[in-house]
């Protein structure tokens, strides 16, 4: 082997692992540049490029200590920890304050927004940048309420997922009418002051729509969900005791009421398209419907068969009692 590769060939092998300081360096120079108010939009893209660089070679960090005893002792002690029911339980209480401190985080930005707004009212192109992060907050916060959603118990949680879900895309809905405004702000202020109150009156609206539309969504699904449910139980209870001749009769009428139910529960909850949060992940989906094939099989010689479903039915019904509305 020529000296050149013999002496080059660490750099080549382990040359990603360097993006991870430039990535950092670049992240904390677009911060600082932030911070200065000046070419906002430079110090966004180095922020976020530099973020990315950083959890890109991150992976190429991996392994690197896999000879040192120290650290092996703690990977060993967090594979044994990670699982018990007791620290994920407080990995979730993390992950739900996390996303409760990001949505305040997210009011407090607008908050002081609307002040520098106030106070410096010709300051266009500042708010402008200023105004850029809500922009990627109404992209990304639905995303990232679901990110930091717990992944355990999921019908024990069912309640507090629709309800984080529904509020993130209000925030979400709130920042981007948020950021538009200032947008139109920067436009309309410089040349027709006159037209202010005409563009407020109309963001304000579009806002009370938005955000109605995805709580009135909220109300009519679990509605329709806790009926569907209802006759689903209903369906479930006249299998057994049915007459022979009649009783696949029954079956297949459950197994109809089960799949009105499964398009509700596989319904996003917060939004029309597909990028929005169901009501259930499709794993549980999937439980569920193995169990309730296995219990509509044998209630025909077992009246019992069917209490496990009906429990977790039952569930489901309790987290849809907050929002039910037979008007909405």
């Amino acid at each position: 082997m020529p000296i050149w590769n013999r002496v080059t060939a660490p750099v080549r092998t382990h040359w990603r692992r360097g993006l991870l300081p430039v990535g950092f360096v670049l992240n904390s120079w677009g911060n600082e540049l932030y911070k200065t108010g000046h070419h906002r939009t430079a110090s966004l893209i180095l922020f976020f490029s530099g973020l990315s660089l950083a959890f890109y070679g991150g992976r190429f960090w991996r392994g690197f200590t896999d000879s040192w005893r120290t650290p092996m002792r703690i990977r060993r002690w967090v594979a044994a920890k990670q699982n018990a029911p007791e620290w994920i339980d407080r990995w979730n209480r993390l992950k739900t304050a996390t996303w409760g401190a990001g949505v305040f985080a997210v009011g407090l930005y607008a908050w002081k927004l609307l002040g520098s707004i106030a106070t410096e009212p010709d300051q266009v192109n500042a708010h402008l940048g200023s105004a850029m992060p809500l922009m990627m907050i109404w992209v990304l916060f639905p995303l990232y309420g679901q990110g930091a959603e717990p992944k355990n118990s999921p019908l024990e949680r069912l309640s507090g997922r629709i309800w984080r879900a529904v509020v993130s895309r209000t925030v979400a809905n709130v920042a981007g009418v948020y950021f538009a405004g200032v947008a139109l702000y920067t436009m309309v202020f410089p040349k027709r002051a006159s037209l202010l109150v005409t563009v407020t009156v109309t963001l304000g609206i579009s806002v009370v729509v938005a955000v109605h539309k995805t709580w009135g969504r909220l109300r009519r699904l679990t509605t329709q969900m806790y009926v569907n449910v209802q006759t689903l139980k209903r369906d479930l209870n006249l299998i057994h005791g049915s007459e022979t001749e009649r009783t696949g009769e029954k079956q297949d009428a459950a197994r109809r009421s089960w799949d009105v139910v499964r398009l509700d529960l596989r319904t996003s909850v917060d939004t029309g398209y597909g990028f929005g949060t169901p009501v259930l992940p499709m794993e549980t989906i999937d439980e569920l419907n193995e169990k309730l094939e296995k219990a509509i099989t044998a209630l025909e010689d077992d009246k019992e068969a069917a209490m496990e479903v009906l429990e977790d039915l039952g569930k489901i019904q309790r987290a849809c009692t907050s929002w039910i509305d037979s008007v909405a």
